[in-house]
């Protein structure tokens, strides 16, 4: 199996997308036809097979190569609610010293929440890429680089959409860093930190205390402890499974560099307190 096929299978496996009962029960019954093809030739079993095989390709792969066969799928209403976010480029590069790998992802949404996003995700992931091809230059006579950027969706409700862009940055030490980007589905609009809360809510103290205590609590490295001053107003932020609150900080930002991306997870009671 070549590298493309690999790439294939572990899409598919990473985004687990879920199958509609109605394709389930015709492949189903297509792939059952091999329990009576006994008595015929070995070649039409063979070709059963491969029917079944091309079914489960175009339905899982095939909207996450092509951005028009992802686009096609969004006008058929069984299929439109699964076909979110497709792959709009790919970045690739290597010299034998600097190498990158960047997927570029396109929220599949007509709204002015999936047009900004799209906006601020192809800027962000760009000034990545800009920096890469700044530092290709420097890197001429000696040294090593490399870039390589992924994205998966976190949540996808009814509610509530997010998408997680991970970008790993190696020059002589590695960076790790996240970017989650938000559209709040009940009002179709984007959703930052500060968006959670009221106007009059001083919730950028209230959070950043609680940061504090917990960093104490788990005997953070002190000079991190002195020199955190609060969280950022738009703070990276994400919902958990449990529907907890979770503020995200980029590796060397918060602790130690060898601690990676460090989160914390805020309080119910803590939220409360600030509707």
């Amino acid at each position: 199996m070549n590298h493309f096929d690999n790439r294939i299978k572990q899409r598919a496996a990473k985004e687990q997308t879920p199958v509609p009962p109605s394709f389930s029960t015709r492949l189903h019954e297509t792939c059952t036809q091999l329990k009576s093809s006994e008595k015929h030739p070995s070649h039409s079993i063979l070709s059963i097979w491969k029917l079944c095989a091309a079914a489960v390709f175009i339905f899982v792969a095939l909207p996450n190569i092509s951005v028009s066969a992802a686009n096609a799928m969004e006008q058929i209403p069984v299929l439109g609610s699964l076909v979110q976010v497709v792959t709009l480029r790919n970045y690739q590069y290597d010299d034998g010293q600097s190498s990158a790998s960047v997927s570029i992802p396109e929220i599949q949404d007509p709204d002015q929440a999936g047009i900004q996003l799209n906006q601020s995700i192809e800027q962000d992931i760009s000034a990545l890429i800009a920096q890469f091809e700044a530092d290709v230059q420097v890197l001429t006579n000696g040294g090593h680089q490399l870039l390589d950027v992924s994205y998966d969706v976190v949540t996808n409700t009814e509610e509530w959409f997010t998408l997680r862009v991970n970008a790993l940055e190696i020059r002589g030490s590695g960076h790790e860093m996240v970017r989650y980007y938000h559209i709040n589905r009940a009002t179709q609009e984007v959703a930052t930190l500060s968006t959670l809360f009221a106007s009059d809510q001083d919730y950028v103290s209230a959070l950043s205390q609680e940061v504090r205590r917990q960093m104490e609590a788990q005997q953070g490295d002190p000079f991190f402890l002195n020199h955190f001053s609060g969280i950022a107003p738009e703070q990276n932020f994400y919902w958990n499974e449990d529907g907890n609150l979770v503020l995200v900080f980029d590796e060397g930002t918060i602790a130690a560099a060898s601690e990676g991306i460090v989160e914390f997870v805020i309080p119910d009671e803590i939220l409360s307190s600030l509707q």
